[in-house]
């Protein structure tokens, strides 16, 4: 995947370190309470009366927009990604920083940086290559070149898996949004059993921007441990994902902010895994000659 964690449903990305997982379970996860207060005030602003469904079917097809229409423009920018790598020793590497050239339609970005020096070029492409296997593997990319689809495709696959709830409303910088939680529907099964059973057990929420309808905050947090071969083997203990995403154009969003946090047990050892990215210096680029 273009960047570790870029997907409307964030938590994918350590899906790659387990290649099996045993069967689904019931998912642990209860609906949250309801900000009565709120939906009053929304219901009594003249807003119009919008199911959670609805606003999430909107926010879809908004979030597409910017990889499958060719008439919207195309921003660059720069990723910067420091990663800290388990180790088997309980205890944490020292913190890998890349730096991304990136794109707001998902065309794949490049590795420009790596801890501070230019990459080589082999860097360069087994980096790419790496986020092209886990993609194949995990987001169902297609092994042609290019991955311009490959969003919306699973904006698609993933979006029966939850059950969308209106939770209340808040304010993400300082712009109006709808809070929803998506719940995961355990009877609908994804073809990939080792995410299945991660969002089985994920309570996630969204804030969507009531004038662009477009995700302004994720947040998804495990709240049960999942055992791997039932436990026998290890578990994975703790995910937390936070993203927020920078508005370019009422059209056009993309990832500003993410911060990642997992934390696994094999067999006695202990792994910490911790994500953060921050993107910035957003340049629109010059539209393409016909």
């Amino acid at each position: 995947m273009n960047s570790p964690f870029k997907t409307p449903a964030g938590f994918l990305c350590l899906a790659f370190l387990f290649g099996a997982m045993g069967c689904s379970t019931t998912s642990a996860v209860e609906w949250m309470t309801e900000d009565n207060l709120a939906l009053d005030q929304l219901i009594t602003s003249g807003k119009p009366a919008l199911s959670a469904t609805e606003i999430v079917d909107r926010a879809q097809i908004n979030g597409k927009l910017k990889e499958t229409s060719s008439n919207l423009p195309v921003f660059s920018f720069l990723r910067k990604v420091i990663i800290s790598k388990p180790t088997d020793k309980n205890a944490t590497e020292k913190p890998q920083t890349k730096t991304y050239q990136a794109y707001s339609n998902n065309q794949d970005q490049t590795l420009i940086k790596v801890n501070g020096r230019l990459p080589s070029l082999k860097e360069t492409e087994e980096d790419r290559e790496r986020n092209r296997k886990r993609q194949r593997r995990f987001l169902e990319r297609s092994s042609k070149k290019g991955s311009d689809k490959m969003m919306s495709h699973n904006m698609d696959l993933y979006k029966e898996k939850f059950i969308p709830r209106l939770i209340g409303t808040e304010t993400v910088n300082a712009r109006p949004a709808y809070l929803i939680q998506l719940k995961p529907d355990t009877n609908h099964k994804i073809k990939n059993g080792t995410v299945d059973r991660i969002m089985n057990q994920m309570l996630t929420k969204i804030w969507v921007d009531q004038e662009d309808f477009q995700v302004s905050r994720l947040e998804a947090e495990l709240v049960k441990p999942i055992g791997i071969v039932a436990g026998l083997i290890g578990s994975i203990k703790t995910i937390r994902i936070r993203l927020e995403q920078q508005r370019l154009t009422s059209q056009i969003w993309t990832d500003l902010k993410i911060d990642a946090d997992f934390d696994i047990r094999i067999l006695t050892a202990n792994y910490t895994f911790k994500m953060k990215s921050q993107s910035a210096d957003f340049k629109r680029l010059p539209a393409k000659k016909p």
